[in-house]
């Protein structure tokens, strides 16, 4: 599991936080979870290209042969 990041200019305790509404209550946002300064990691896009064998740059071929077999067994 990755390491939570955190916004340079985040206070160094909730109590010093804008979202912060005291002891009792605590955090608006609900939490660390959920926290304004945390940095969530971008998320990556998956392609219909993720595991294939070709798509690496010296072997790559410039046809799909997922749509080509796709396309074969479908006529057959």
């Amino acid at each position: 599991m990755s390491e939570v990041k955190y916004a340079e200019d985040r206070p160094k305790d909730c109590r010093y936080c804008y979202f912060w509404s005291g002891k009792k209550k605590g955090c608006d946002l609900g939490g660390e979870e959920n926290c304004y300064y945390r940095i969530r990691p971008e998320e990556i896009p998956h392609s219909e290209c993720d595991g294939c064998p070709y798509r690496q740059e010296p072997k790559c071929v410039s046809l799909c042969m997922k749509k080509i077999l796709k396309d074969w067994k479908g006529k057959s």
